[in-house]
């Protein structure tokens, strides 16, 4: 199967946050007192169930990358001019992208709070990913990210968002450089300081992110991966009000390890 399928996938799990935001629209979500997220309605079950199909598509692309062949069995063993030392069974070489994923990353953008009015404030955006790369072709992790900013009626914020992300190469080599795509679901919120009533922090609703970034290896174990990223989220009101929604888009520098 070729990437471009798991492509489509990832793209189709952020397009319902894209239009509901463009369309002025909001899926409907509440908070309990014990902090516990529900998202009502067919969307996040939706949702779910592309992640999850995503994922599993991934994990099969990924055993069937990483299944080597037998290797073959000569009748008499291989002596090796005088030495005693005979050819062992050869190893299957690990993937570029294969081991642990570690990644730091920071930048900046443009952030929306819909409790905030109409207009974007600049943000600066850090992020932190931990997971694995079962090969080239797919890879799984958990993300953190903040996107924090100040509003001109002087109210702080810091909108924040923990998602569990797939990722496929889209273009790449086997070294480890090439152009990737991510995309993931998880539950997001917001925390606010005005200078009057002191920090207050949002609910966590429903949150939905990605990136296209590119890696460029620097040496075996460690790239530099430029990304542009977008983050959407819902921020839970009180029963009977409408939810509000943050977003945030733009570059970040990633410092990413594969670990083997």
């Amino acid at each position: 199967m070729k990437p471009a399928g798991l492509a489509l996938a990832l793209l189709f799990t952020l397009s319902p946050a894209l239009r509901a935001e463009e369309s002025g629209t909001r899926a409907t979500a509440s908070h309990s007192a014990s902090g516990a997220v529900r998202v009502s309605g067919d969307s996040g079950l939706v949702l779910m169930d592309l992640f999850l199909n995503t994922v599993a598509l991934g994990m099969d692309l990924a055993a069937l990358e990483s299944a080597a062949p037998p290797a073959p069995h000569s009748a008499y063993a291989q002596r090796v001019r005088d030495d005693d030392s005979y050819w062992g069974p050869p190893r299957r070489q690990m993937d570029a992208r294969e081991g642990l994923l570690l990644s730091f990353g920071l930048g900046g953008g443009s952030a929306y709070l819909s409790s905030q009015g109409p207009g974007r404030t600049g943000a600066f955006d850090l992020d932190f990913r931990l997971g694995y790369g079962f090969s080239d072709r797919f890879q799984l992790f958990m993300d953190f990210g903040v996107d924090a900013g100040r509003y001109p009626q002087s109210t702080d914020f810091a909108s924040w968002t923990f998602t569990i992300r797939g990722q496929t190469v889209l273009v790449g080599d086997r070294a480890g450089n090439g152009l990737s795509l991510n995309a993931g679901i998880g539950v997001g919120g917001v925390d606010y300081n005005d200078g009057y009533y002191g920090n207050y922090s949002s609910s966590t609703g429903l949150a939905l992110a990605g990136g296209l970034s590119y890696d460029a290896r620097v040496t075996p174990w460690f790239a530099l991966s430029p990304e542009l990223f977008l983050n959407w989220h819902q921020i839970p009101n009180s029963p009977g009000l409408p939810h509000d929604i943050a977003s945030a888009y733009g570059v970040r520098l990633n410092f990413l390890w594969y670990l083997k």
